[in-house]
């Protein structure tokens, strides 16, 4: 490795932007681990459901339970299932049981069709 010294300014801004990026990473990379380990070990689902901002949430709750139960053989209560509103998704609604996905929004025919 280089002294910082023998660095120029142009390739120091370059490795203090990389730096960034870095240190960024570590931390949303260090959460999402903290967050599987802990659930893995306490025997704690974590069940939550990425909707459209439109759908109405009783809708989705309803939706999202019969989805667990048809995909994951599980009963889940309305107050553990954790909605979390993303734009991105065109319509629909993406729902997790810890890292397993189902996905039942438009974005993923739509990515299929082009």
């Amino acid at each position: 490795m280089q002294n910082l010294e023998w660095l120029d300014k142009a390739e120091l801004e370059k490795l203090l932007k990389d730096l960034k990026v870095y240190n960024d990473l570590m931390k949303k990379v260090w959460k999402r681990w903290k967050d599987i380990f802990n659930n893995k070990f306490n025997w704690i689902n974590q069940y939550s459901v990425e909707y459209y901002g439109d759908m109405d949430e009783s809708f989705i709750i309803t939706e999202a339970k019969e989805i667990y139960k048809k995909m994951f053989d599980t009963e889940v209560a309305d107050t553990d299932i954790k909605l979390i509103k993303n734009e991105k998704i065109k319509w629909g609604m993406k729902i997790y049981l810890n890292d397993s996905l189902v996905d039942l929004s438009f974005l993923k025919f739509y990515n299929l069709l082009k």
